[in-house]
């Protein structure tokens, strides 16, 4: 039997453990418990036989964390082995709870049966695991192998062009998952800020990894849901799943929506990524776990077009099937076409002294990206590689350099890989023909503004740290709050609010790199009286929570 300790500040909720489930099923014996870090330290120190403890993060005089930093054998020797029990508010503390050798959590308001058992059934098998003998753990090593390959062969073999290596990749997935209602998921992960890609300040570190495996198994597991999972990349993961004990699709339906709803929040607030996530249609066959992964990696790339942070269902993408039909792929190369013309026409735009020329076209680019919903997000790229090239030619034409233009753009097309979302994109390329345009004709940015739009702009300069809006700006120019965020967002490229915003984020930005600038200081000092409201801000615009960009600025 395995030992347990129960650490909670809360009587009602050691005594609901208690009798929660049935210990003895699993092998545990509930041995003592303690209400506060303190008391449970002292148990630990003085018993070296306890094998698992279930510690509640927040508790008087040591908290969990504390008790994890101060009891070093849990990290270094994964004994006991620390199942955290957490509250909604615990996410930073839980992301600290696996650094130092947790290997799972409870959200208290999840604390039932259905849940905890999952959790506490792999606690056991690792202290199980922990008593085998080298031969066992390198099996185990060895079917892990083993699936991953299988994995790899079911999303990359085509059956209708090698049918028989995809059937025996198919056989062996038999052994843990039924040919029956199977579906298949892919989770994206945005690589953050395009900032932090290009300096290599990315987020996906090894423990970031361990993290999201982690957060999504448990997830899963407490939803015994059969699945299998894969890491096809640092930023793609490909669930495989099968319903064949439901009968119901309704059913299984709302199952998936809970789940992978739960499995984004989760990755979004304990592990702080941002993702998005493609779910195929259910379907049944062994050959069909090609089609539906491709139907799941297409679904999941259309963050591009709307933003992470979403789950897609093939019906939220209904427009996709327009391009399956012949006059569905004839219209996608008219398409191409007139956008390959308008870049063209953007750059011989640009050799104009009349500003208005080259943004227009501009608009009109923009105008048919519109129609490029659901298209692969490289065909897209190909319409911007285009446009790049022609830009290329003008800027050797002129004599001038893409570093002229700015230092980040040594590699432009390499560059534009690193933008994750078509608004990204546009914006980039906007600020890339603003900045050619004033290189060529010698003009400041300023010199094409209308009076209305440099008036504004000039006062936002000044005053962003103020409580400033839009009604405030445009009473101030003498014109109406539409007319204005039209014309802003037409001469500037950025809306009203993104202009504000990125002033403020820059200016929080200088002021984080004073040492002892708390990050309450610093909200209040840009503008924003709300630092929950900073912080969120922070995150959309850099990719980073503030502390975490101002950690990376520190370590860097």
């Amino acid at each position: 039997m395995f030992k347990m300790m129960i650490v909670d500040d809360e009587p009602l909720v050691r005594l609901a453990l208690l009798h929660m489930i049935d210990w003895d099923s699993m092998d545990i014996q509930v041995v003592v418990e303690a209400e506060d870090g303190m008391e449970a330290l002292a148990i630990l120190e003085q018993h070296g036989d306890i094998d698992l403890i279930l510690l509640d993060i927040e508790m008087p005089r040591l908290n969990g964390i504390e008790l994890l930093r101060a009891h070093p054998a849990i990290i270094q020797k994964r004994r006991p082995v620390a199942i955290m029990l957490s509250a909604y508010s615990d996410y930073s503390y839980v992301r600290e709870a696996f650094l130092l050798g947790a290997i799972d959590f409870i959200v208290k308001s999840d604390m039932d049966e259905e849940h905890l058992v999952p959790v506490v059934l792999k606690a056991v098998n690792e202290l199980r695991t922990q008593e085998t003998s080298t031969p066992v753990v390198q099996r185990a090593d060895e079917e892990i192998d083993r699936k991953s390959e299988i994995l790899r062969q079911l999303i990359s073999l085509n059956p209708q062009q090698d049918e028989s290596a995809y059937v025996a990749a198919g056989a062996g997935i038999l052994e843990w998952l039924e040919e029956s209602n199977q579906l298949v998921a892919v989770i994206s992960i945005s690589q953050g800020s395009s900032e932090a890609v290009r300096t290599g300040r990315s987020l996906k570190d090894d423990q970031t990894q361990r993290f999201i495996m982690q957060s999504v198994q448990t997830v899963l597991e407490a939803m015994s849901l059969k699945h299998l999972f894969y890491e096809q990349s640092q930023s793609q993961y490909v669930l495989f799943c099968s319903f064949a004990a439901f009968r119901s699709e309704s059913v299984i339906r709302e199952k998936v929506q809970a789940a992978f709803s739960m499995i984004q929040t989760r990755l979004n607030q304990y592990v702080n990524v941002s993702v998005s996530i493609g779910i195929s249609d259910l379907d049944s066959g062994l050959k069909l776990w090609y089609r539906l992964y491709q139907q799941a990696a297409h679904l999941a790339s259309m963050s591009y077009f709307a933003g992470f942070n979403k789950v897609f269902y093939p019906e939220s993408c209904m427009e996709l099937g327009k391009y399956g039909t012949e006059s569905g792929t004839e219209h996608a190369r008219k398409l191409q076409v007139t956008l390959k013309t308008t870049g063209a026409g953007i750059a011989q735009s640009l050799e104009q002294s009349n500003a208005q020329l080259w943004t227009k076209e501009f608009e009109q680019m923009e105008l048919l990206l519109g129609q490029t919903w659901g298209w692969r997000p490289q065909d897209v790229h190909t319409a911007f590689e285009d446009l790049l090239w022609e830009l290329g030619g003008l800027l050797y034409r002129k004599g001038i350099r893409w570093d002229d233009l700015d230092e980040a753009l040594q590699h432009p097309f390499e560059y534009m890989k690193s933008l994750e979302t078509l608004d990204e994109t546009k914006t980039w390329l906007h600020r890339i023909c603003s900045q050619l345009f004033q290189h060529i004709h010698g003009k400041t940015s300023e010199d094409h503004y209308s009076s209305v739009v440099l008036l504004a702009k000039q006062f936002l300069d000044l005053h962003y740290t103020e409580d400033v809006n839009l009604t405030l700006i445009s009473e101030m120019v003498g014109v109406s709050e539409g007319y204005l965020s039209k014309q802003f967002t037409k001469e500037l490229g950025c809306n009203f609010i993104q202009y504000l915003t990125n002033l403020r984020i820059e200016e929080s930005k200088r002021l984080m790199k004073k040492k002892g600038n708390k990050i309450t200081y610093i909200a209040e000092a840009v503008g924003y009286l709300n630092v929950e409201h900073f912080s969120r801000m922070f995150k959309k615009t850099t990719g980073y929570s503030p502390k975490l960009y101002r950690d990376s600025r520190m370590n860097g």
